[in-house]
């Protein structure tokens, strides 16, 4: 099966911003921000990382959402997986990542490309 399309958002506190992109065919961007500005960093998953991440997204529960609590502060993030028309959205704010399993396992592999 062909790796499913990602791009993974985060917006944060003090102007940080990291915005990664992983394409069907394993070529990556990661773009990334805070009070100095980064060049973004490409390449390409190797075919073990690719299937890695494949059974990730597949262990992926349902879309949904996972807001804030009144008064939390921290990074609000957005996870695509997919290309249209299928593409699943999932929007939650970091510190609800442990009440999710299957959304933390994919994004901390997102995390260390």
């Amino acid at each position: 099966m062909a790796l499913k399309p990602v791009h993974y958002r985060v917006v944060g506190q003090d102007d940080y911003m990291l915005d990664i992109r992983v394409e069907a065919s394993g070529a990556y961007r990661i773009d990334c921000g805070d009070h100095s500005s980064h060049k973004p960093r490409r390449g390409q998953l190797t075919v073990a990382e690719q299937a890695r991440l494949q059974a990730l997204i597949e262990a992926l529960g349902e879309p949904c959402e996972h807001p804030a609590p009144e008064g939390a502060s921290g990074f609000v993030a957005e996870l695509r997986v997919g290309s249209a028309p299928d593409v699943g959205s999932y929007r939650f704010w970091e510190g609800a990542l442990e009440q999710a399993p299957d959304l933390h396992a994919l994004v901390r592999a997102l995390e260390v490309i």
